[in-house]
């Protein structure tokens, strides 16, 4: 596929390179994608409100680096009318599991499915306006034993994501750094004016920059409140932006009599800018997290909050702590977190299983009253792990009859409409679905509550249930 410089042959003209990566303890093989660091991004692609769904973090870095492979390869593949690159080289981690297969979905579909108004972050420099999905297809395939993805372009934006007349400067090397989907998008709106002699964004309204920071489409009626939008999103960018990019980016706010209405950045170039090596985007740490069993939502919120270095720490101590013997971990989300805010990551890692040593920012001695509401809930636990391995062993039918029976459950006892739309998007896997899913997959294969004690054969189960 490559000659002996990296030189990719026949249509792929992306220069490329295989490097070998450890992750968890495992030897892959990564492809990475040579060429300039910079990438010139549409002014028009930098502002983007979403309209029918979330665009995100992922999702946008790994499109700006598909339109830099689209552009070096100049045109669609003649045998499958798309763009193509080696996953790998786009987003590295996935490694074909459970967890990081949903995971990858997750932000391809985001690029696909939702509906996202282009405009430029200064109303002066388009004329035109439009909306439109990022890609008008996108697709997954083995190549030579190599996973590789395909994608296309509506037709709208073909020309301006290859040719762009007016764009932002930046860096490949930069983007693949930002931990939240608001410091990525304050970055690449903030590089268009670096040059700029005001070195100031245009003045917006704070309501504009709500659905293009968070990613999120604008609600009916926005309820939040600037001092909340601020404290939760423009500050933590900025401090993101300032801290990974060659960046320094300050706000200014505008008063309408008593209250802020209009906010404005004010970016600068640093002196000297620290060197970091261009890279594709990395799922590993968070597909690993969703494999241990942590909600995909949960993992990522971890990974914005506290930093790539320290997520990884404590999935690897997580990790660690699952293969132990002794006392099972009654919440795998509460020791995560334990193990994040209490700091215990910078600690030697214990060589054997020391209750002492980890286990005292979860656990405590109880009394007998409470060890036997311990027991009980480490047998809700065992449950729970029993109704998980069995619903990711059903066939797509019977899994899509068993969410048709529950959703009808749901309608009968009036649930929340956050739950129903958790349910409504496939995420049986988040903490909202999962406690109700396992109760009610409980009586529909044993034909006894959740809380007996009774457990059928797991052979008489399934003949029950009749879900195989």
């Amino acid at each position: 596929m490559y000659d002996e410089g990296g030189q990719a042959t026949g249509w792929l003209l992306v220069r490329l390179r295989e490097i070998v990566v450890l992750t968890h303890n495992v030897v892959m093989s990564s492809t990475e994608i040579l060429g300039p660091d910079r990438i010139d991004k549409p002014v028009s692609a930098l502002a983007m409100v979403p309209k029918t769904g979330t665009i995100t973090r992922v999702g946008r870095q790994a499109y700006t680096l598909m339109m830099f492979v689209a552009r070096e390869q100049g045109t669609e593949d003649g045998e499958t009318g798309m763009f193509g690159a080696p996953l790998n080289s786009v987003i590295r981690g996935y490694d074909g599991s459970t967890g990081s297969v949903k995971e990858l979905k997750k932000h391809l579909l985001s690029m696909v499915s939702h509906v996202v108004e282009w405009q430029s972050p200064s109303p002066a420099e388009t004329e035109e306006w439009g909306a439109c999905g990022l890609l008008s297809q996108v697709n997954l395939k083995k190549k030579n034993g190599q996973n590789w993805l395909y994608w296309a372009y509506p037709p709208a934006l073909r020309q301006e994501m290859l040719y762009p007349l007016r764009y932002a400067q930046i860096k490949r090397s930069t983007i693949a750094q930002f931990r939240s989907h608001a410091g990525l998008a304050l970055y690449e709106i903030c590089a268009r004016y670096k040059d700029n002699p005001s070195h100031r964004t245009s003045k917006q309204h704070w309501h504009w920059w709500l659905p293009v920071l968070t990613g999120k489409p604008i609600p009916k009626e926005i309820k939040t409140e600037f001092r909340f939008f601020n404290r939760d999103t423009i500050k933590p960018a900025i401090e993101e932006v300032n801290e990974v990019s060659e960046l320094t980016v300050t706000v200014h706010e505008f008063r309408v009599g008593r209250s802020i209405e209009f906010v404005q950045f004010e970016v600068h170039l640093k002196q000297e800018a620290s060197v970091k090596d261009a890279r594709a985007i990395d799922l590993s740490k968070v597909a690993r997290a969703i494999q241990l069993g942590i909600d995909a939502e949960i993992a990522e919120d971890h990974f914005i909050r506290h930093g790539e270095l320290a997520f990884a720490k404590a999935i690897e101590r997580l990790e660690a702590r699952l293969a132990m013997q002794g006392t099972p971990i009654l919440s795998r989300h509460a020791y995560l977190k334990a193990l994040l805010t209490g700091r215990v990551i910078d600690k030697p890692a214990p060589e054997e299983y020391q209750p002492e040593v980890i286990e005292k920012v979860v656990t405590k001695k109880e009394n007998p009253a409470v060890q036997a509401q311990a027991n009980l809930r480490e047998r809700e636990v065992e449950k729970l792990t029993t109704v998980r391995m069995e619903l990711e062993k059903l066939d797509a039918r019977a899994m899509e009859q068993l969410m048709i029976e529950l959703k009808e459950n749901f309608v009968e006892r009036q649930m929340s409409p956050a739950v129903m739309k958790r349910l409504d998007e496939g995420k049986w896997e988040s903490a909202l679905i999962m406690g109700e899913l396992a109760r009610f997959y409980w009586k529909r294969t044993r034909g006894t509550e959740w809380s007996s004690a009774d457990a059928l054969p797991k052979v008489e189960r399934v003949e029950q249930a009749g879900l195989f």
